[in-house]
């Protein structure tokens, strides 16, 4: 009897053992699978962090592109005196669309000294003059009030010059400093929206000196030589 006692007891045990070793390695196994599933997730976790950052950088990468790009135009400048605000300020509706009505006059103008036509750039002048007059910046504050009465008061300074020269050539060199006031007024108040502009450059204009202006396509039609070099030209700057 004791001997089956014996017997019974050793085998209680070595099933009792049995079992806790399946249990210890059934908790191993899941203790395992946890661990490599935490440690994909953290995997996961920084690809994705990893991948936000590098979108991050490449989005810097791009503005600051945009602004050398900027710079680099404004700096090939025959006049670096012109106001240009590095944030945009906002004029307001009205004063927005008056500012447009500024540009939309010299496109023409730019138009008719593509085509040579002398007296429709005349008349384009002379649009552009009463277009810049009619812009209200009394509501303009601060830096945008600077640059406005800066830029309003270059503009009426080389229109009246332009409109009194006679030869085109004479008013192609006063256009060339109107654009590129021109370029200042767009980028310091913004007025790309709902419309396309390119800032195209002329290496071969006024004897190699080369000189910029403003277009509402980047198909280059060159106004400082019309027919004579109508392709010369290339797009600098997307506004």
């Amino acid at each position: 009897m004791k001997t089956m006692k014996s017997i019974l007891m050793s085998t209680s045990l070595a099933i009792l053992t049995i079992l806790s070793a399946c249990n210890g390695n059934q908790q191993n196994e899941h203790g395992d699978h946890d661990h490599e599933h935490h440690e994909d997730m953290e995997a996961k976790d920084g690809a994705h962090d990893h991948s936000m950052m590098e979108e991050h950088h490449n989005e810097m990468e791009q503005e600051e592109a945009m602004h050398q790009q900027h710079e680099s135009i404004r700096d090939n400048f025959a006049h670096q005196d012109i106001i240009i605000l590095d944030d945009p300020y906002w004029a307001g509706k009205l004063v927005n669309q008056e500012m447009k009505e500024v540009l939309n006059a010299y496109l023409e103008m730019k138009n008719a000294l593509v085509n040579s036509n002398a007296s429709a750039a005349d008349k384009a002048v002379a649009k552009m003059s009463s277009m810049v007059e009619a812009v209200d910046g009394s509501s303009l504050e601060g830096e945008g009030k600077e640059a406005w009465e800066q830029h309003a008061s270059l503009y009426k300074d080389k229109l009246a010059e332009m409109q009194h020269v006679q030869g085109l050539e004479e008013k192609r060199s006063y256009f060339s400093h109107i654009s590129e006031i021109v370029y200042c007024t767009v980028k310091s108040f913004d007025l790309k929206e709902e419309m396309e502009l390119y800032a195209t450059y002329c290496p071969m204009a006024f004897n190699g000196k080369g000189a910029y202006w403003i277009a509402e396509t980047d198909q280059i039609r060159n106004p400082y030589f019309g027919e004579k070099m109508m392709k010369c030209g290339e797009v600098k700057e997307e506004l």
